[in-house]
């Protein structure tokens, strides 16, 4: 069992706990660090959570790991402080505000012989490999229309004119950062680095990226990842082969996989109960594509959980996850480059 402590007390922290709980003992929530005693009080007793802190440093030796769910800008200093004090680290998307901060966060965890890990939670649940098994079955790639299009409930504010942190462009909460990063990992880690790519952003007035498009190009296939905190979407993430196709109803929580064949049969790769619930048959359903609700994010983050408790029992982790990471950082820090100056 791997006792970690919890840096936040917002709604991931939450999810956090109750994903803990699905593990099978593998991960429990130990501790609760905040910036005040009270508020870390009041959240462990609410969560029942054995020790509450407002000193982190108190909070870090208190347990085995570290998983950190602060505001992004905070990511850095805390995980290379909790890898000072010899802990490992989970930590939350983006792992980092930079490339080089999160080269330096990993750098850290091999010098220390500690596990560093990004919480990416769908390329850690079973349905990422249900894809990954089923691209055989659609022939030659050629082509992948990747989306996560996600309107913020602060935007409304925004445009009433009104910028919460959500939308501020010196926090680090970039669409790209927030949106992107799924759409950038779930593309990485399935078809690899890109022999080139290419994107452009959309601004808001305030300097804001609110969304954006990034086209990968491999050898023979091009792969767009499109993201966006204004606009919600309708249309699945697929992929296309030369003798057919598969569709992801929503890749930051999937609950519905499907293959297309080239003749029109469509078979069901994967679903959630409560969408089988629904009526809709498994196979050779025709018409147009419907979306359907997605999982709730506690319902699929204790995979990445468990794959980071093995690491941590282990000593080692799969290169895969830091190679992704830090691909994907890459990506975003070139894109968000060339946002325009302004005045």
């Amino acid at each position: 069992m791997v006792r970690m402590g919890i840096v936040g007390t917002n709604y991931i922290s939450e999810w956090f706990i109750t994903a803990a709980l699905r593990t099978d003992g593998k991960v429990e929530p130990a501790a609760i660090y905040s910036r005040t005693q009270e508020r870390a009080e009041e959240f462990a007793k609410e969560h029942e959570i054995e020790l509450a802190f407002s000193d982190f440093d108190q909070m870090v030796q208190a347990v085995d790991a570290v998983y950190i769910a602060s505001p992004t800008g905070m990511h850095h200093a805390q995980a290379l402080r909790a890898l000072d004090l010899g802990r490992h680290v989970l930590v939350e998307k983006t792992m980092g505000a930079s490339l080089s901060q999160e080269e330096g966060i990993f750098r850290a965890a091999k010098e220390r012989g500690l596990v560093a890990m990004e919480a990416m939670r769908h390329l850690h649940t079973p349905h990422q490999q249900i894809i990954r098994d089923a691209l055989a079955r659609i022939g030659t790639l050629r082509y992948v229309d990747v989306q996560m299009f996600q309107y913020s409930g602060r935007y409304d504010k925004f445009r009433e004119g009104t910028v919460l942190n959500a939308f501020r462009p010196e926090l680090g909460n970039s669409a790209i950062a927030d949106i992107g990063v799924y759409c950038l990992e779930f593309a990485l880690d399935l078809f690899g680095e890109p022999n080139s790519y290419d994107g452009n952003s959309v601004y808001l007035p305030n300097g804001f990226e609110g969304a954006g498009s990034v086209q990968f190009v491999y050898d023979s296939m091009l792969a767009n990842v499109s993201y966006s905190k204004i606009v919600q979407g309708t249309n699945p993430t697929a992929i296309y082969g030369e003798d057919g196709s598969i569709t992801v109803n929503y890749i930051g929580e999937p609950s519905r996989i499907e293959l297309h064949t080239r003749r029109g049969t469509e078979i069901l790769l994967d679903v959630q109960p409560s969408d089988e619930a629904s009526g809709m048959k498994s196979a050779g359903i025709s018409g147009q594509y419907i979306q359907r609700p997605s999982a709730h994010q506690s319902d699929q983050m204790h995979h990445e959980l468990i794959t980071f408790a093995a690491a941590v029992e282990s000593g080692r982790i799969d290169p895969r996850w830091e190679q992704t990471t830090l691909a994907a950082r890459e990506i975003m820090d070139r894109q968000l480059a060339r946002a325009p100056r302004r005045g």
